[in-house]
């Protein structure tokens, strides 16, 4: 039988090990492409077989994008620690602050990252399918906070919207603003008091 300690040793062996090839893996494709990095040159870079390299990552696209699911699970994980009377909208800006953690602590590293996927085709289009999954993971968490799953959809698909485009921001702007102070001010922009104030503009404009 394996103890719970056995476990958990392995778990987190096999954690820095898909750490640390993905690391190998992100120097790779930031030096050579994305596209002409074959799974061969990582698995040889980080000291592995290629049979072995498959044991860790299904497709290289996953050596970027791996952690992207882990993170979604840690931001479900973080809604549902938020205190149960906190408005869902408040409860997923909170959440936010996970991946913000990485970009105050590693901002270069984070850019690099983020032009990578941006500017590499099949990793955005893998990055959206993995976001899919994000947002199946906090309607999930937020099942209990609104009235309808369709609340629940609709204000994760906003939030992810937001995280979204203060992340090309931050990316593409000479002197961006803290992360964190940028998704403030789109949160506001987009939050439901102000998509309650335009919809009531608009009516009185409508009258």
């Amino acid at each position: 039988m394996t103890t719970g300690g056995a476990e958990d040793l392995r778990s987190r062996t096999r954690r820095a090990v898909r750490a640390e090839i993905a690391t190998v893996a992100l120097e790779l494709f930031l030096r050579n492409g994305f596209e002409r990095t074959t799974v061969d040159e990582i698995a040889a870079a980080a000291g592995l077989s290629r049979r072995s390299f498959f044991r860790y990552f299904p497709t290289k696209e996953d050596t970027v994008l791996g952690f992207v699911l882990e993170l979604g699970q840690q931001l479900a994980d973080a809604v549902a620690a938020r205190p149960a009377a906190e408005d869902p909208w408040t409860a997923l800006r909170a959440a936010f602050a996970v991946p913000l953690a990485g970009f105050d602590a590693r901002p270069d590293d984070v850019r690099a990252l983020l032009r990578l996927i941006h500017g590499t085709p099949a990793l955005r289009a893998r990055q959206q399918d993995k976001q899919d999954h994000w947002r199946r993971l906090l309607g999930e968490a937020l099942r209990e906070r609104v009235a309808s799953p369709l609340e629940a959809d609709v204000l994760v698909v906003t939030a992810l919207g937001a995280f979204d485009v203060m992340c090309r921001h931050w990316l593409d702007a000479q002197r961006p603003d803290a992360p964190g102070e940028l998704l403030d001010r789109l949160f506001a922009m987009v939050g439901p008091r102000r998509r309650m104030s335009v919809l009531n503009q608009s009516l009185e404009q409508s009258r």
